[in-house]
């Protein structure tokens, strides 16, 4: 999304109008976390490892293989807590930034991580 005439976005990625970063993403979209969904998804996950351990186990008579679906069940249940805690910090300093940017008197609009500034694409054209 490029900057287009009237401050909006179309057809590129929108540079950071702090530091030049090209990645920058939509406030709305940085400050809202999708963290239950990811909890949910890496639990179904965990589960069905798991019990694919335990039916392997039993189907082909190894059952070390029980040990193993445990023991990539719990790899599986800390990256998914990992993945959820730096959503919520990603998260955390996003709206921090949209509070700097609001006490500033921007509207914020775009959101930088390179940078960790919340910007709107007009600040470019005002300065």
């Amino acid at each position: 999304m490029t900057n287009g005439a009237d401050g909006g976005t179309a057809n590129g990625p929108v540079t950071c109008t702090r530091c030049g970063a090209a990645d920058t993403t939509a406030v709305a979209e940085a400050t809202e976390g999708s963290g239950c969904v990811h909890f949910a998804e890496g639990t179904v996950l965990a589960l069905m490892a798991g019990a694919a351990g335990t039916y392997y186990a039993d189907e082909r008579d190894l059952p070390w293989l029980t040990a193993v679906g445990a023991v990539v069940a719990l790899l599986l249940l800390a990256g998914t807590v990992a993945v959820v805690r730096s959503e919520n910090r990603d998260a955390r300093r996003a709206r921090a930034a949209v509070a700097r940017a609001a006490a500033a008197g921007t509207a914020a609009t775009r959101y930088c991580a390179a940078c960790g500034e919340a910007s709107s694409p007009q600040d470019a054209e005002d300065a």
